[in-house]
């Protein structure tokens, strides 16, 4: 029993992948082999296809809590009585739960395992997703919003590093492309729910007690609906190699050497002085220290731009439609505490419009599947930050809804290149033992921070003077092309 335990721990992703010997040592008969070396050695095939797959699903779960909000808002602003500033405080408060959870998590997963991490962070989501769905009041739905968003805090950043520490070499690429077309998946089932859900207003329900209960909350409901041991290791190489039916015959005379890193038992304050441990080496040893700080800034810039245009482009999309202005910055769209409520909240074309946006990122998905094993992580981030930011820029020019349409759409379809390969790109540059420490303190410091003054700010800005959002956001992702050139080219590398 304590043996199948071990394995399972393994298979968490603690001790799945590290090079600390590149080279083969040959003595005795025994031929002793880096962990990395031995997943190189076991093959890629079924094993590591299932849990892709795996992971994707709870990539696409995540993508979904993650964006609901933003399409409750014109309703549950209606109905709440809620200001613009109070939209991008309901918007920010989820991405501030998601500050403490990616660190906590983060930190849990380098010294516990991936595999129990998730699991928890799925755990957490879901449960006040469902809360968050009976609210009958703003302050309740914010509190809960902020525990959502600690539990769905991890969940991404946990995603990438066990799919790249599982993967060969040679796969990480191409596998990881098709990990992040399930945001894709989750950005058009998202889409699409709100699409078939909101627009059904006379879906009201209402008790003698005033609990109310209508679609803009079955909306909600539903979307928490999808969310070192040498011998050991040994055993867990061979389970993958004979799973992927591989054609040699596994040689049990490889020997797994031992990588250093944190035991996944330990007390609770073993525990806490893991992650305190951990935490400082990011600041501590000086290649590390480098890299986190200029990738910290890339994610940032990226963040603040696409999380701040995404979270109230529908918003954005409504008032054009009940208004008929002719730009998502005209002067004459209306703030969420005016007569917009009196409008019809069930029109179908907002919600197809946001269909529209979340399909068009196929396209960026198939370009990023193609390109990122053959220009590099690097460059494909840089190159698609900066045509990124332009098509940003030009969303303030375009004067027609239809224009507004077709340069979101144009957006989101080079905007998922830049995701995709910045998120492949902030694995691979951490070694194992800070890998997942790595990702949570920089989920929370740069990823999240940036999302909630994104949102913040664009809450505050949206009707008075939007211009200001739109012209930053262009700005950040050009900035942040540009320094990607500072950061290595990991393809086809293997990870430390």
């Amino acid at each position: 029993m304590e043996n199948d335990e071990e394995q399972e721990n393994l298979l968490d992703g603690e001790d799945c992948l590290v090079t600390h010997n590149d080279h083969d040592i040959r003595g005795g008969g025994v031929r002793r082999l880096s962990i990395d070396k031995a997943i190189e050695t076991a093959g890629f095939g079924r094993f590591h296809i299932f849990m892709v797959i795996v992971m994707g699903w709870a990539n696409s779960a995540d993508t979904i809590e993650l964006l609901s909000i933003s399409f409750v808002l014109p309703q549950a602003s209606c109905e709440l009585h809620a200001t613009d500033l109070e939209l991008g405080f309901l918007t920010a408060v989820g991405f501030a739960g998601m500050i403490i959870g990616s660190y906590f998590w983060g930190t849990f997963a380098d010294i516990k395992g991936r595999i129990k991490a998730l699991l928890l962070c799925q755990l957490v989501n879901a449960v006040f997703i469902v809360l968050s769905s009976v609210s009958q009041n703003l302050p309740f739905l914010i509190c809960m919003r902020l525990f959502s968003g600690f539990g769905v805090g991890g969940t991404a950043p946990l995603i990438f590093v066990y799919v790249v520490e599982i993967l060969p070499a040679k796969h990480r690429g191409k596998m990881t492309a098709v990990l992040s077309c399930c945001f894709m998946v989750g950005q058009v089932l998202v889409a699409g729910m709100a699409w078939l859900i909101l627009p059904h207003t006379e879906w009201t329900w209402t008790t003698s007690t005033g609990f109310t209960y209508n679609s803009w909350r079955i909306f909600m409901l539903l979307s928490s609906l999808p969310v070192g041991r040498v011998e050991d290791a040994k055993a867990v190489i061979k389970r993958i190699y004979e799973k992927n039916g591989n054609a040699r015959p596994y040689d049990e005379n490889y020997i797994i050497t031992h990588q250093r890193g944190s035991n996944s038992r330990g007390s609770m304050k073993e525990i806490l002085s893991g992650v305190g441990r951990n935490t400082v080496a990011l600041v501590t040893r000086p290649k590390v220290r480098f890299r986190f700080l200029i990738s910290s800034i890339v994610l940032f810039c990226l963040s603040f731009s696409y999380y701040g245009l995404t979270m109230w482009f529908p918003t954005l999309l409504e008032r054009m439609e009940a208004s008929q202005g002719t730009s998502v910055c005209d002067d004459k769209l209306p703030a969420a505490n005016t007569s917009k409520c009196d409008g019809d909240l069930s029109n179908n074309a907002v919600y197809f419009d946001t269909f529209l946006q979340a399909v068009s990122s196929l396209p960026g998905n198939v370009l990023y599947f193609l390109l990122v094993d053959v220009i590099g992580r690097k460059l494909l981030t840089g190159v698609s930050m900066i045509l990124t930011g332009i098509s940003v820029f030009f969303i303030w020019f375009v004067s027609s809804h239809t224009g507004s349409i077709v340069l979101s759409c144009v957006f989101a379809g080079i905007s998922v290149v830049s995701w995709n390969a910045t998120s492949l790109l902030t694995t691979e540059i951490f070694p194992t033992e800070l890998r997942s420490t790595a990702k949570g303190v920089q989920g929370a410091l740069a990823n999240r921070v940036a999302s909630v003054l994104a949102t913040l700010v664009f809450g505050a800005l949206v009707s008075t003077y939007c211009a200001v959002p739109i012209l930053l956001m262009s700005c950040l992702l050009i900035s942040g092309g540009i320094i990607t050139y500072k950061l290595p080219n990991t393809a086809n590398a293997s990870i430390e």
